[in-house]
């Protein structure tokens, strides 16, 4: 993980979870949903986003330090980078992180009840 973030954001460091947007501005789905519209959204492929790297190692170990399983934590993660690929980023400031948590949550809670 150190290594891609490395590579692929200029950051020296390990994280636990990676997203890469396929397009890249400041809202990937934005330029999704706007070609949805403007054409017969029933044809068009499924919407591919970009990519999402976790690593395990680190999802084990924060489960562990969280108290919940593995699941959650990999659920927890997925969600996170999601976002990430929809545009929203909790590295842009406060009220940035604020609206990400809030639709973390609001995600998880979904996945939840399934």
């Amino acid at each position: 993980m150190k290594e891609i973030n490395l590579l692929r954001r200029g950051k020296d460091k390990t994280t636990d979870v990676l997203s890469f947007p396929l397009e890249f501005d400041s809202s990937p789905l934005g330029a999704v949903l706007q070609k949805r519209k403007d054409e017969n959204h029933s044809s068009l492929p499924p919407i591919a986003l970009g990519e999402i790297v976790m690593s395990i190692d680190t999802l084990k170990k924060q489960a562990l330090e969280i108290g919940h399983e593995e699941k959650d934590e990999f659920y927890r993660l997925l969600v996170h980078g999601f976002l990430h690929l929809l545009g929203y980023d909790h590295e842009r400031g406060e009220e940035e992180e604020r609206i990400m948590k809030e639709k973390e949550d609001e995600c998880l809670e979904i996945l939840q009840d399934l």
